[in-house]
């Protein structure tokens, strides 16, 4: 089976690809995103605690963090929303300024999806 490039996404996150094409010839595939910034295409990760982590905050999954993305994040803590849901940018389960704080900084600095 030929090598391929891959993307990963989860359910708030930005699509995410790698920056080298994946071996799908044996019986485990494996790639570990978390090791440099260069394993994603365009070097497409933020360094956080000695490992690097895929973009949150794309709550409507468009590619981009914007302001399309903050609305569901304010209608959320206004109805005090709890639980593994979408818009949880932050995955603490409560819905709140933490989450808000995720697509601000994210949306300030134009993260979005890097694809080859």
């Amino acid at each position: 089976m030929a090598d391929r490039i891959i993307s990963r996404w989860h359910r708030n996150s930005i699509e995410t690809t790698t920056a080298i094409p994946v071996s799908f010839a044996g019986s485990n595939i494996t790639y570990d995103f978390s090791t440099a910034a260069g394993q994603a295409f365009g070097s497409n990760q933020k360094l956080i605690g000695g490992k690097y982590l895929i973009y949150a905050g794309d709550l409507n999954q468009d590619g981009i963090v914007d302001s399309g993305d903050m609305m569901g994040v304010d209608n959320g803590s206004s109805n005090f929303l709890t639980g593994y849901i979408v818009i949880d940018a932050n995955g603490d389960g409560l819905i709140d300024s933490g989450d808000m704080i995720v697509v601000d900084n994210n949306a300030s600095t134009f993260i979005g999806s890097v694809t080859p």
